[in-house]
This record gives structure tokens, C-alpha cells and sequence, in this order.
């Protein structure tokens, strides 16, 4: 069966126009949590009231309430933890990179290029006060089509799945 040249030559072209140099599709991204102080003891709760500390670095408006709307999202979803004060996680922003969406477009995350950064530390602590654990946790985009977007969803994700792993 013959090739069709010209098909073939403008699906290449498509190619092209929808992922810079051809190299990737799909947000290249990572998270990771680290654990700074467990909990002396372990405990498990049925409900959470968030706190935004006082953040160490300058975020925008958007991305604080971004972060908080993705984190409450992910908390409360169904088989998570309900509005109550049983739990207390105070989160502040530590690090924050916007990076370069035009760079990680153009080098398709080559090196790392442009990539953007966010880390958030989350102190938890019970209902009478006493500190049950601090964590940080970061999310990174390294690329992306059209160069991918500042990934909040994923250390709103690590936030979250610590909280529910430990405390559910």
C-alpha cells in the first residue's frame, strides 16, 4: 500500500504547530514531600480547618487563593476529612519561581529551562495546640505544551495526600 505523501507531510505539520520542536505533548511535572518533624504520636482525625501563614517569599493573590482552593478541593473530597478544627494545618509559601512560560516553550524542557517552582511548608497541629508534624512539599514544571503553567495542583497534591495518608 503506497505512503500518501502529502497526508503524512501535514500531520507532521501539526505536529510541529502543537508541540514546539515536535518534543513533548504533555506538562512535564514533579512533586515531592519531605518530612521535617513527625508527630510524636500518631493520630487520626475526621475534620481539618485550614490556616494560611505568613508566607517567606512574595506570592501573587491568584496563586495563594489557586493553592488554597486546590488544597481545600482535595481535603474534603469524598472519603476525606470535613470542615472542623480536629486537625489545624497552617501552610505558608517558602520558595516561589515562576519561571519562564516562553523559554520551557521553546526548549520543550530541554535542561530544564525556564521551569517553575513552588514549595510550601505545612505545620500541623491538633486541637488543643500542640504540633503533630511539618512538612515541606514542592511542585515543578520543567515543560509543556505551549510551554505548560506554574503546577500548583501538584504540591497542592503532596499537601494533601501527606495530610490524608497520616492523619485520615
Amino acid at each position: 500500500m503506497p505512503v500518501d505523501m502529502k497526508n503524512l507531510h501535514r500531520s507532521v505539520k501539526i505536529l510541529l504547530v502543537v508541540t514546539p520542536s515536535g518534543l513533548t505533548i504533555a506538562a512535564c511535572g514533579a512533586g515531592k514531600t519531605m518530612v521535617m518533624e513527625p508527630g510524636a504520636e500518631m493520630i487520626k482525625v475526621a475534620s481539618v480547618e485550614l490556616h494560611e501563614g505568613k508566607s517567606m517569599v512574595n506570592c501573587p493573590p491568584a496563586v495563594v487563593a489557586q493553592f488554597r482552593s486546590k488544597l481545600e478541593a482535595q481535603l474534603c473530597k469524598p472519603g476525606g476529612f470535613v470542615q472542623g478544627d480536629d486537625l489545624n494545618p497552617t501552610y505558608q509559601f517558602i520558595q516561589y519561581n515562576p519561571g519562564d512560560q516562553f523559554t520551557r516553550w521553546f526548549f520543550g524542557g530541554i535542561g530544564n529551562a525556564g521551569e517553575s517552582s513552588i514549595t510550601v511548608q505545612a505545620l500541623y497541629t491538633d486541637q488543643g495546640g500542640r504540633q503533630v508534624g511539618k512538612i515541606m512539599s514542592e511542585g515543578k514544571i520543567g515543560s509543556g505544551a505551549f510551554g505548560g503553567s506554574m503546577d500548583l495542583e501538584r504540591a497542592a497534591d503532596e499537601v494533601a495526600q501527606y495530610t490524608l495518608t497520616t492523619f485520615k
